[in-house]
């Protein structure tokens, strides 16, 4: 398994986690740019990735492991409220998601489990799923700017509000009142329903 997070004691730490476990070969990476080139040369069953990266965010860089080696098992790992992440299992063919408050033996669970070709998924995924179903059926006429979208296309990427305030070149508060609007346009309550929605209407 490769493990790659930008925050050194982060990643030290994650690693210590496996330690005691002799059949899961643990190899670290802090720098994003450089696996897809350390990989073509050793690949790895399993990416244990942080998705929030300054040089290159974790989502980017699971859809670009994708590309080249097809059977890499991806697990998201995310100091954010991981249900905002919950369509990309399902749209972008995501093994998993941990949140990095997540307890040793859940986070060795879901390696294993995910390692064996297994899915360990929150109850509250159910859930997810329900209201994905119910959003399928709406009916709605909705027009974006372009601005707009641009935010959605940032969300879709797993883009933070701070990352999202940089990008935009806006201060963060005024970042999360155009999420508001926008959520209250797309009549939905969170980052996952938004991009679900809009990318099934064509909005992006």
């Amino acid at each position: 398994m490769l493990i790659v997070d930008d925050h050194p004691i982060v990643l030290e730490g994650t690693k210590n986690l496996f330690k005691e476990d002799d059949d899961i070969v643990v190899d670290t990476e802090s720098d994003a740019t450089c696996v897809l080139q350390r990989i073509k040369e050793k690949p790895y069953h399993i990416y244990l990735i942080d998705i929030n990266m300054p040089l290159e965010n974790g989502i980017t860089l699971a859809r670009n492991i994708k590309a080249i080696q097809s059977n890499a098992a991806i697990i998201l790992y995310t100091g954010d409220d991981i249900t905002d992440y919950y369509s990309l299992i399902l749209e972008r063919k995501i093994e998993g998601i941990l949140a990095k408050t997540a307890s040793k033996e859940h986070i060795l669970r879901t390696v294993r489990a995910i390692g064996s070709g297994e899915i360990v998924l929150p109850i509250n995924f159910l859930d997810f799923l329900d209201n994905r179903f119910k959003l399928q059926d709406a009916k709605l006429d909705i027009h974006l700017n372009e601005k707009e979208k641009k935010i959605l296309r940032l969300i879709a990427e797993g883009h933070t509000n701070r990352a999202i305030a940089i990008e935009l070149n806006i201060p963060q508060r005024t970042t999360e009142r155009y999420l508001t609007q926008l959520f209250t346009l797309l009549n939905v309550d969170s980052r996952t329903e938004a991009v679900d929605l809009a990318e099934r209407m064509n909005l992006l």
